[in-house]
């Protein structure tokens, strides 16, 4: 438009232009002062919601007052014509006065503090700016920054002192933008501005952050080719660290941009106010000479300010060599904080298997979905938003590991192999076929450590796949007389590439070996015989692992040469598992794991005779044993009143008893250890034998079934486990790998106790007599192997039920009662099947339609049959876990 008087204002010149309107400098010719006049042109009339908007500025503008934020004059409406008048500033935006390498922190810090303080006042008032940027903010002639532009603001009620958050309304004005359209400023945008969805005074500092950003650099913290391409970076990129761009930028003032920046709103200055604290207190460590400055950074060009405090630097530099021997030797002046754990997602289902991108600012897992449905590889950035889902196949896709080099994904496809993946999508490649557990990278990006085996039934060992030419070759070596699904899992690379951590498992024995890649035997690290949930490398020099401890876990770190005792890693939860660690080049240490949380109890069904000589439910399964915690591992007591189970309703897992209704639950140890579990009754119903991990290795232990003092009954190193009395209670069978491999043993049930006797000669897992004494029923592993039977005196060894597994099964007077996994429907139901001694034949009495813990024992008979009783996971779902400055 011309520049035609309007109302009693002369228009001076244009000033600028942009989609809100058009400004002009004018004069006020009844006060006969300057004045800023903002106008909507007249094309923009018919649009209803810019003009709302417009008027909206004003609104939101005349309410506060505050030396740094602009001054409104008037609104009003002249022949057709909307505008607002203004103070008017002689000076330039903060766009015009940024150098291309940046300001000096002087000159950020006095111009930082003015704009919090002012969007403080905002905030305080319910406005929202929606719109900040280095050219929506002025500053004069003496160096007072002015804020305007407050025509997308967005207005929310200031709660009451006692109303909750979730009351806050919006003021009664007419909504800022259509449903689902961006309005804003892309570069600046907040990620969940960008996404339309709603936002408050945080998203404020995101786009607060981006402006700081440009002030210590000189660039866009966020910028693309198109405004699709720079609302990709806001959503899904995190800036290179300022101190990386222009090297004398402080850690104190990296870490506030980084703060700002975050991508997950909870994560970032959940006020202004205390955001403006935080820069004053750097201004007050600058002005006193004590501001951290990052180190490591690529040096770039000073500006002219940083160049005029050169002179000042060097004689700083000289007095610091002076006094170089003090400055190492005295205490540090800052105290770390402590390390906690916060979520990383909280997703409906599981998530698990946390793997970090290069530069530690993403992250891929697997997820069942938010209904749960099927396993697939999701990325998402650790400062929050959307997850990006890569793979969609119906087979569960698990396991993902992110390569060196930051280009691709591995992962496992469940019977299918291992695969990779740009960590944006596309085309999945095939890397191996077959079975496999788990993968790692060696660092130059070019090849695979993978668990390997023909199926889950074989022994497993650690391959190299040369990714350039397809050809694999066997790294580490198990032993070959293990059992069935036992051998080498979870491959762990050094950072340096020198060595190689993995699990190596034997029976139910797992522990941690290290072997040098250039070659070499595998040494024994960890010696508590124990189940592990996964492992990393902290350093070149210490390992993380989980302990499992049926549903829970928790984490320790243990130096790689032994030197000494394991630790645990504080600011972690329980039911850790699988952690992943960041080691990015510049900034602090992430860890990120899976924390799984489930309610394990026990259940019970009632089953009599049936008149064709079966068996039949006389009632629906129903809980008899149950907490929000774990319970399991039951076995009924000779007499059938009782129950012994294991227990960690008091924090530890411990023994405990209660009466076979499940009334009465009295807790018998107090060991305190890392587990204790498998209990088993002696045939008088006076005594429990167990397993424990008190004595830093699996023992085998016996306690009074009223309580009294535990006692210890094996001492060897071995890892001795799954006790259970003979019937005529002169013997108690154990398994135990003190041979060299996983073999059920017997010692005498009365002191003195004598040395321990082999029982078999080709493997055992559990065991447990017949209800006469007579055959000694046995499995032979974990998972795999079947049960067995033999004579109690000794003998040949005869297969019984092949699909049997380790812990799921019971023998009664009148046949043996199983949980059928290898019969498991896709829908997760297993069959409870009677084996028929006097039939000879299988038929299924029940189902369980939960998950069985496997890796306990998990079912028990009354001696005749007649009450059967098993432990199942009611409920279980894992989210990642994210600690910040590991250490």
């Amino acid at each position: 438009m011309s520049p035609q008087p309007i109302s009693h204002y002369e228009m001076l010149e244009k000033l600028g232009e942009g989609g809100m309107g058009v400004v002009w400098k004018a004069r006020d010719t009844r006060l006969n002062r300057l004045v800023a006049i903002k106008t909507l042109p007249a094309d923009k009339l018919a649009d209803e919601g810019r003009r709302r908007r417009f008027i909206q500025e004003a609104q939101a503008a005349s309410a506060l007052n505050d030396p740094n934020i602009i001054t409104i004059y008037d609104i009003a409406s002249e022949n057709g014509t909307d505008f607002i008048s203004m103070e008017y500033v002689d000076g330039k935006t903060l766009g015009q006065l940024i150098p291309k390498r940046g300001m000096g922190l002087e000159e950020i810090l006095r111009y930082a503090i003015q704009i919090s303080g002012a969007l403080a006042k905002a905030h305080a008032a319910g406005i929202v700016h929606h719109d900040l940027k280095p050219g929506n903010i002025m500053i004069n002639a003496e160096g007072r920054v002015k804020v305007l532009d407050f025509g997308l603001a967005k207005l929310t009620e200031p709660a009451a002192a006692d109303a909750p958050s979730e009351d806050a309304r919006t003021r009664t004005l007419q909504p800022h933008s259509e449903a689902g359209s961006i309005v804003g400023t892309a570069a600046y945008m907040s990620p969940e501005q960008a996404e339309s969805k709603p936002v408050d005074a945080r998203s404020d500092i995101f786009s607060f952050g981006a402006v700081l950003y440009e002030m210590a650099t000189g660039t866009r913290a966020f910028q693309g080719d198109s405004k699709l391409s720079t609302l990709s970076a806001v959503l899904r990129e995190n800036p290179k660290p300022a101190s990386q761009v222009v090297s004398d930028v402080p850690r104190d003032l990296d870490r506030i941009i980084a703060r700002c920046l975050r991508k997950d709103p909870a994560r970032r200055f959940q006020h202004m106010a205390d955001l403006k604290v935080a820069l004053e207190e750097l201004k007050e460590e600058s002005d006193s000479g004590t501001a951290e400055m990052a180190a490591g950074s690529t040096a770039a060009p000073l500006s002219k300010t940083r160049l005029r405090l050169l002179p000042v630097a060097v004689a700083v530099t000289l007095l610091l060599a002076a006094g170089a021997a003090w400055f190492l030797l005295r205490p540090a002046s800052k105290t770390l904080p402590p390390m906690r754990s916060v979520p990383l997602t909280t997703y409906a289902g599981s998530e698990g298997h946390p793997s970090f991108s290069p530069d530690g600012s993403q992250v891929a897992f697997h997820w069942n979905g938010e209904k749960q449905d099927n396993w697939d590889i999701y990325v998402k950035l650790v400062e929050g938003g959307t997850p990006l889902r890569l793979t969609t196949n119906p087979a569960a896709d698990h396991g993902p590991e992110w390569s060196p080099d930051g280009r691709q994904i591995a992962f496992i496809r469940e019977g299918a192999g291992v695969y990779a993946i740009a960590p944006l999508g596309g085309t999945e490649r095939k890397l191996l076929d077959g079975h496999a557990d788990a993968v790692a990278w060696m660092p130059d990006s070019q090849s695979l450590l993978i668990s390997t085996a023909e199926s889950h039934q074989q022994l497993h060992q650690i391959v190299r796949l040369d990714l350039r030419t397809g050809e694999t070759r066997p790294v580490t070596s198990p032993p070959p007389q293990a059992n069935p699904g036992d051998g080498d899992y979870d491959p762990a690379v050094s950072p340096d590439g020198r060595t190689l951590a993995f699990l190596r498992r034997v029976g139910s024995s797992v522990d941690i070996y290290l072997q040098p890649l250039a070659g070499g035997p595998a040494r024994r690290l960890t010696k508590r015989s124990q189940q592990l949930g996964g492992l990393a490398w902290a350093s070149n020099r210490e390992v993380l692992f989980s302990t499992v401890s049926s549903a829970s876990g928790s984490m320790w770190r243990q130096v790689a040469d032994g030197s000494s005792e394991q630790q645990p890693v504080t600011g972690v939860l329980d039911g850790a598992r699988y952690p992943a660690i960041a080691h990015p080049a510049n900034g602090a240490d992430r860890m990120a794991y899976a924390r799984i949380v489930s309610d394990t109890n026990i259940w019970h069904m009632e089953i009599a005779p049936h008149a064709n000589g079966g068996v039949r439910t006389v009632a629906e399964p129903a809980p008899v044993i149950a907490s929000t915690l774990t319970d399991h591992s039951p076995q009924f007591s000779p007499d059938g009143k009782r129950i012994v189970f294991a227990s960690d309703r008091d924090g530890y897992l411990e023994i405990w008893v209660s009466a076979s209704d499940g009334s009465g639950a009295s807790q018998l140890t107090t060991l305190k250890s890392s587990r204790s579990g498998s209990p088993r009754w002696s045939p008088d119903g006076r005594q429990i034998v167990f397993d424990s991990l008190a004595s830093g290795t699996n023992d085998i232990w016996m306690v009074g079934s009223e309580g009294g003092s535990p006692k210890q009954l094996t001492t060897e190193p071995s890892n001795d486990a799954r006790p259970s009395f003979s019937r005529d209670g002169r013997w108690i069978y154990f398994r135990s790998d003190r041979s060299g491999s996983q073999q059920i043993w017997k010692i005498p049930s009365s002191t003195p106790f004598k040395p321990a006797v082999q029982v078999t000669q080709n493997g055992g897992f559990d065991a447990g007599e017949s209800t006469d004494g007579k055959l000694l029923y046995f499995t032979k592993a974990l998972a795999g192997g079947g049960l067995w039977s033999m004579p109690v005196e000794g003998g040949e060894e005869t297969p019984v039920l092949p699909q049997v597994r380790g812990g799921l099964w019971a023998a009664a007077e009148n046949g043996i009662y199983f949980l059928d996994l290898a019969a498991l429907s896709p829908d997760g139901v297993t069959p409870l099947v009677w084996f028929s001694f006097a039939a000879h034949k299988l038929v299924q009495i029940g189902a369980v339609r939960k998950p069985i813990l496997a890796n306990a024992p998990a079912l028990t008979v009354t001696r005749d049959g007649r009450w059967i009783a098993w432990a199942q996971i009611d409920h279980e779902d894992a989210d990642l876990m994210l600690v910040e400055n590991f250490r």
